[in-house]
């Protein structure tokens, strides 16, 4: 659909076909600043590569692979086969020069300058790791015209915003391949992020071999985990393209399949197992209140943080890990703990009152000082989720502040002003399927913090993809290419906050994340490939196009709150619509901009093509049913290709001006409404076919 959309724009001039300008460049992250020059780079079997700087291995093979893909996207047999750094070959075409190697590290340069005239391009960044950005920038930059490719003249000069740009995967939930967890470190290296954090363990798993505790991975993992061999292959994996690996073992609570694996760590006797925390089967009539006080009145799976054996055991396994992860940081989670295993432990009450301790955040508070000396004793800083602040907490561990409240602000200013540096999730939750915008034009830095506060307080940001709804199979479509957007708003400057323009943007870099790194255009085939044994997809890909997931928690609640309902587990087949389409259409973005065309100049041109795309919807309807004929998903969900149809039809007689229009927008707002857990995507661009007005898209979504 991209293609036909893209070819309609075109046509109605909402896209560019002429000269290049700022604007029209597909850069995304937006570098700081980029100024275009006159005339363009032709890439030819010329183009070769000069290297000056200092050896640097990891550097090396960033050049090659950018050689290799430059080989691939323009088709042309380029001279050199391997980029050595020790060649000068006369009359190179690009120049890279860098002052010194560095390991991937916070507070890294990573600036570069890069300069594209017709005859050469030169590029040149104080580290290894800046020239890397560099080289990402220059590839974004290739375009396709007549019989080859180019780059347009243009001087970009550019550095992060932000020192922490990070992708937090939950990985215990619903366990992740190691393959796919490489694609999106190339992924990131391509957005400029530079910090993967694993959330390695919770209540359903935990992922890695541990050799000094292995009834971790033994009892803990359900045969799921990661090897150390192969965890190291990753952290020198993401290191060889700028990114750092940071662990996260949630403590003292989400730690079901660790006291699995050692009960004696528990602040309570039970059968453990890799399982959720809640049991819901015993719950009659089950609703969100009654979830709320689950939540904080039940008691849950705790470490006892009253043992010194608790600490020798993290001790030594924390002491493992570094060997690991040898990067500068250590995750201890320390989040939703309601500390009621503690308070229905006599022993534990007893502890609390011989230190003096008031209530039970006076004992976590113990706890992460504990994990803190830990942390140290192995050369790391501290993070954890934003219940680990205390007034006591050492000025040197970060918070990770995550929950989307409207205190937010005035929370991170009180860290700050505590000498704690903050990371920001809060406005990034990747699992509310918010679409990008949201995310987009929400900022880490809170308002009137001003800039001192903000250079001293705010590391960074981090994108957050939570597990529940999430596997192998459909990752990919869920963090990309929506991520792009957010590692956008941790790089660019503050002021780059147009998101029409974003998205114009998205949608050309999520061309080249599939291109060179993800599969989310397999993956979204894949599932709906096996709802009809991969014949004729056409029919099915139509109506997935236009519709997305319904907003923020409403499906898993939904999950857990429907008559006979289930929390999701490992063995649930995330294999639905809801699980395949995405969270942004983008024939649904193309089509809004055409309907907006149409309003705008109410121009034949658009008329027509608007009423070719409605009957193209309209007529699906036939092709899906003789598909769902062999297919019993699609039988399942074919009201959502009725309703497809049904609505196009609807706005169809809208703009040939016949029938009711009041009655025609009642209709189409019911169509609207989610079903089988997704809606249209296309909904306010009908309903402007019937007002003549199209409507904003929300500010906001509820979380539930």
């Amino acid at each position: 659909m991209r293609f036909i959309f893209t070819t309609l724009l075109l046509i109605s001039g909402l896209l560019s076909a002429g000269a290049q300008t700022t604007d029209s460049l597909t850069l995304m992250p937006r570098p700081q600043t980029v100024k275009l020059q006159t005339g363009k780079f032709v890439f030819t079997g010329r183009f070769s590569i000069r290297i000056s700087g200092p050896g640097s291995p990891k550097f090396i093979g960033a050049v090659n692979r950018f050689y290799l893909q430059m080989g691939k996207r323009t088709g042309v047999v380029f001279p050199q086969e391997y980029i050595s750094g020790k060649e000068e070959p006369a009359n190179a075409q690009l120049t890279i020069s860098y002052e010194k190697s560095i390991n991937p590290a916070i507070g890294m340069d990573e600036s570069y300058h890069l300069n594209v005239s017709p005859e050469k391009i030169m590029l040149t960044a104080p580290t290894d790791i800046g020239a890397e950005r560099g080289l990402q920038t220059l590839y974004q930059l290739v375009t396709p015209a007549g019989g080859g490719f180019y780059c347009p003249a243009v001087e970009v000069n550019d550095s992060p915003r932000l020192k922490w740009r990070g992708l937090m995967i939950d990985v215990a939930r619903h366990f992740i391949p190691f393959e796919v967890l490489k694609r999106n470190v190339d992924a990131m290296a391509i957005v400029k992020m530079n910090v993967l954090h694993l959330h390695l363990s919770d209540d359903e798993g935990f992922r890695v071999e541990s050799k000094v505790y292995p009834k971790l991975q033994e009892n803990g993992s359900n045969g799921l985990f990661y090897t150390q061999d192969q965890l190291k292959e990753l952290v020198n994996y993401a290191h060889d393209r700028g990114v750092i690996i940071v662990p996260e073992f949630d403590l003292p609570g989400h730690c079901s399949s660790i006291l699995a694996a050692y009960p004696f760590l528990a602040s309570y006797p039970a059968n453990y197992k890799p399982a959720g925390r809640f049991n819901m089967d015993t719950i009659k009539n089950l609703s969100l209140g009654k979830i709320m006080l689950l939540i904080n009145q039940v008691r849950t799976p705790t470490v006892d943080p009253t043992k010194e054996t608790t600490y020798v055991f993290f001790d030594r396994f924390f002491k493992e890990m570094s060997g690991i992860f040898p990067d500068a940081y250590l995750h201890v989670g320390a989040d939703e703990n309601n500390g009621v295993a503690w308070k229905q432990n006599p022993d534990i009450a007893a502890f609390m009152k011989s230190k003096g301790m008031k209530n039970t955040d006076a004992l976590q508070a113990y706890f992460v000082k504990r994990m803190y000396g830990i942390a140290q004793k192995y050369h790391k800083r501290l993070i954890g989720w934003e219940e680990l602040f205390n007034p006591g907490l050492p000025q040197d561990a970060i918070v990770q502040k995550w929950k989307p409240a409207a205190s937010t602000d005035t929370l991170v200013k009180t860290i700050i002003a505590h000498n704690n540096q903050v990371i920001v999730s809060a406005g990034y939750y990747l699992d509310m399927y918010f679409p990008a915008y949201i995310h987009y034009l929400t900022d880490p830095v809170p308002a009137n913090l001003g800039t001192a506060g903000a250079d001293k307080g705010i590391l960074g940001g981090e994108a957050a993809m939570w597990s529940e709804l999430v596997d192998g199979g459909n990752e990919e479509i869920r963090v990309w290419p929506r991520t792009a957007a957010i590692a956008e708003r941790f790089w660019s400057a503050a002021g780059v906050r147009d998101a029409d323009d974003m998205y114009r943007r998205l949608w050309a870099i999520d061309f080249e994340l599939n291109d060179r790194a993800i599969d989310e255009y397999g993956s979204y085939i894949k599932i709906l490939g096996r709802w009809v044994n991969d014949k004729g997809l056409d029919p099915a890909i139509t109506v997935c196009n236009v519709y997305t997931q319904v907003k923020g928690y409403k499906r898993l609640m939904g999950n857990m709150l429907a008559p006979g309902g289930v929390h999701p587990t490992l063995t649930t087949p995330l294999v639905s619509i809801a699980d395949a389409v995405h969270t942004d259409s983008e024939t649904g973005w193309y089509f809004r901009h055409l309907v907006a065309t149409y309003l705008d100049k109410h121009d034949a041109t658009s008329l027509k093509q608007i009423k070719s795309q409605l009957q193209e919807w309209q007529s699906n309807k036939a092709r899906f049913d003789a598909l769902a004929g062999n297919s019993p998903y699609l039988q399942q969900i074919a009201d959502l290709s009725d309703i497809l149809s049904i609505a196009a039809g609807v706005a169809l007689q809208a703009i040939n001006n016949e029938g009711n229009k009041e009655e025609q927008l009642k209709q189409l707002q019911q169509l609207e409404k989610p079903n089988h857990e997704v809606q249209l995507a296309i909904g306010l661009s009908l309903e402007a076919l019937v007002t003549g007005k199209l409507k904003p898209e929300p500010v906001a979504y509820p979380m539930f």
